[in-house]
């Protein structure tokens, strides 16, 4: 469902962008009439808070994981509810997520600077996937280079 959405949505961008070069400041925008503007950034900031807290899980799974592995040092694990060991809270990462967040914020001074900087990150996400998916066919798989 959401492969389908997010082509639907670029290229309803991309036809925007070539029957209105004017409109490339904002395009994602531009698509939305002015009745749904507000509920589209409501919606927005409720996927926002939805996904950082996806990070959040995340980042105390990995931690807690990786202490009991040994490839960490001990951290102080909370778990929060007696019926679920999964419900943890790690005040070390909650802080470290914090400090990292402000970080941000201060040295990237503007969303337009953060969005340039992930997509750097996106696409040297993509090459360091495909180099390494390229070394395990030819190492593993033992496919032909070409």
């Amino acid at each position: 469902m959401v492969l389908p959405s997010l082509l639907l949505n670029y290229f309803g961008q991309g036809a925007l962008l070539l029957a209105d070069s004017n409109r490339i400041t904002q395009p994602f925008y531009a698509l939305v009439p002015g009745r749904i503007l507000y509920p589209l950034v409501a919606l927005s900031t409720l996927a926002t808070i939805i996904a950082s807290q996806a990070v959040i899980s995340g980042a105390y799974s990995l931690t807690r994981q990786a202490a009991l592995l040994g490839l960490l040092p001990r951290v102080q694990i909370v778990q929060t509810s007696p019926e679920r060991i999964g419900q943890i809270y790690i005040p070390v990462v909650n802080w470290i997520l914090m400090l990292g967040t402000i970080g941000m914020v201060v040295g990237f001074r503007s969303s337009g600077n953060f969005a340039a900087a992930y997509g750097v990150a996106g696409s040297t996400t993509m090459v360091i996937t495909t180099i390494m998916a390229y070394s395990v066919a030819l190492d593993r798989w033992h496919w032909s280079r070409l």
